[in-house]
């Protein structure tokens, strides 16, 4: 197959720049060794894309006039003789009389072009790449590329992305993570819930949004938030407050924060009049080691503050609240006894 100046010309800069498939690849090495012209011709690309990766300003060209002033001398060199067309006349295989002239424009196309890619290449080493943060059987802690600290529950995945442009950092969200936002005025940021957003103004929130609930939750701990959607401003929240987001009627509302939002972050549980079936359940999503209560005890009201608090000793504390032994097998700690029933 033969190729033309501009097949391979455009081949080799997606060559050198990495960005060439395995094919193309294959095809610009076999060529290269076709001849001893080709060898010559590939090490001068390559000599011209080393310089291009070093100039630190791109300047622009008018290539359409560039190509006509080449014209003109080609003309001028050969009489009346009508130059060629500009798509067809850079081949490889060009008559030697004009050799020197397409040399000549090839080097300008070449560099124009491999200097793209070389601007390309050097003008993105230092963009924010996405960042992902998984946390599958564990909570995870982590800090962002912008110096924003966030702290993941089990089951959540975040993506984060920085848009120079719009100077916006966006962290797409499934699951529930705690953020406190390293605030600059300038600064925009929001967690994008995939149907609902939310953008801080200089706080400290929580955000609950596992795909398979109904509603999204922000509990805003420091500071304010804006709770919104596309086609609804939705609330503003500060500190304090809870903002619930209802998928299905797709409807905002304001409630009075859980005490226990932020226990999985930090252990800290407060249960006042509390079913022991239901604090024991907010326990085990938090520890690894879990709680087992036979029916007798679920209806028991508890009324206790564990801070960080082992859970082992958690249970041990229950147990003595209710009159209970403890069995520990493995990762199972059994709570048994008529506790308040008599």
């Amino acid at each position: 197959m033969q190729h033309t100046t501009d097949d391979i010309d455009e081949l080799i800069g997606k060559y050198l720049a990495g960005e060439a498939t395995a094919e193309e690849a294959a095809r610009i090495e076999a060529w290269e060794h076709a001849s001893e012209a080709n060898v010559r011709y590939m090490h001068q690309f390559r000599t011209i894309f080393d310089k291009a990766c070093t100039v630190k300003t791109l300047q622009t060209f008018d290539t359409d006039a560039a190509w006509n002033n080449l014209q003109r001398k080609m003309r001028s060199q050969q009489g009346t003789t009508e130059a060629p067309a500009r798509d067809n006349v850079r081949t490889l295989h060009a008559p030697a009389h004009r050799n020197l002239y397409l040399r000549i424009a090839a080097s300008v196309l070449i560099l124009l072009g491999v200097g793209y890619l070389a601007y390309r290449v050097t003008n993105t080493t230092d963009a924010i790449r996405p960042v992902t943060v998984i946390a599958d059987g564990q909570t995870v802690a982590d800090t962002l590329p912008d110096g924003s600290d966030v702290y993941l529950n089990k089951q959540t995945k975040l993506v984060y992305a920085y848009d120079r442009k719009k100077q916006i950092h966006t962290v797409k969200l499934k699951g529930e993570a705690y953020f406190s936002i390293n605030h600059e005025d300038a600064k925009k940021f929001i967690v994008d819930v995939g149907d609902v957003f939310i953008r801080d103004i200089g706080t400290r929130f929580n955000v609950t949004a596992y795909e398979e609930s109904n509603t999204v939750e922000v509990v805003v701990v420091e500071g304010e938030v804006e709770f919104f959607t596309k086609g609804d401003s939705g609330v503003r929240l500060q500190a304090g407050g809870k903002g619930v987001y209802n998928r299905t009627t797709k409807t905002f509302s304001i409630e009075k924060p859980d005490s226990n939002a932020l226990a999985y972050k930090t252990r800290v549980f407060s249960f006042s009049n509390t079913p022991l079936g239901e604090a024991v359940a907010m326990l085990n999503e938090v520890y690894d080691q879990k709680i087992v209560i036979g029916k007798n005890l679920e209806s028991c009201p508890l009324n206790v503050i564990f801070s960080d608090e082992d859970i082992d000793e958690i249970a041990l504390i229950i147990a003595g609240t209710f009159g209970l032994t403890v069995n520990e097998t493995g990762d199972t700690l059994t709570l048994e006894g008529h506790g308040c029933n008599p």
